[in-house]
């Protein structure tokens, strides 16, 4: 028997997400991505970097204190810690929504306080750039670290025209996540469209490639590898949080 469905949601469903990694995108300012810019025109002064690297590109570099002075990596610091901020606290949401329901209000108010009051601290351990032309590509790889990202600073010439001509399913210069497992109902994948000031920021084990493009021109993006900690307990409780729950609930025992 066979049943027409009425797609509308009811006010009664309620869409659950607990699984698979957030992906934080923001956009670069102005001064960063000028200051990118400057960086990629003078790559010539910075240590190649594509032997430790996945991808077969014209030029990957490192971008170090050869490049960069302390003052002027101030600003791309700070992005690289907002973002890989951004992303723990939203990986944190998404793992307290999972459990927030099933547990005891007293445990339920420590970690929303919590939540609310962290202490993040962002170490940068790497960041190079990557130059490409076409037939240039990365294959699926990971990064190393906690937190990974990418910005974009350039794009070929005519992407837009490539993207646009191409078959039904336009793959060129794209960015292309990997993650789950293929089944109904699983998204698998996510593809990027690249746009100049775009950064993403994603945890470092995510797979992930970049597809190959034909037009002319270059393709200017500059990746990283982070880690965040946070100063003060999250989502655990400690043995000190148990005691005292503990504790509370034997002394309303007593009492009742």
């Amino acid at each position: 028997m066979h049943y027409v469905v009425d797609s509308t949601p009811g006010e009664d469903v309620q869409v659950l997400r607990p699984f698979g990694p957030p992906i934080v995108k923001k956009t670069m300012s102005n001064e960063v991505q000028a200051l990118m810019i400057d960086v990629f025109e003078r790559h010539n002064q910075a240590l190649d970097n594509s032997y430790f690297l996945a991808g077969d590109l014209k030029r990957e570099f490192t971008i170090d204190a050869n490049v960069l002075t302390e003052e002027q990596a101030t600003p791309l610091v700070q992005l690289l810690a907002s973002g890989s901020s951004e992303l723990y606290k939203a990986a944190k949401d998404i793992e307290w929504e999972s459990v927030r329901d099933a547990i005891t209000q007293p445990h339920r108010e420590i970690v929303e306080t919590r939540l609310r009051d962290m202490q993040l601290s962002c170490a940068v351990h790497s960041c190079w750039g990557n130059i490409s032309v076409a037939g240039d590509w990365n294959p699926m790889h990971k990064h190393t670290g906690m937190v990974s990202g990418v910005g974009y600073l350039k794009l070929p010439d005519d992407i837009e025209d490539e993207w646009q001509d191409g078959d039904h399913d336009p793959s060129a210069c794209m960015l292309q996540f990997l993650c789950g497992i293929p089944a109904e109902f699983n998204v698998q994948g996510m593809r990027v469209k690249p746009r100049v000031g775009d950064i993403y920021f994603f945890p470092a084990w995510l797979q992930h490639e970049v597809y190959p493009f034909r037009s002319k021109g270059e393709r200017w993006s500059f990746s990283f590898n982070t880690s965040i900690t946070n100063l003060v307990p999250d989502i655990g409780l400690t043995p000190e949080d148990k005691l005292a729950l503990s504790q509370e609930r034997d002394e309303k025992r007593r009492r009742s």
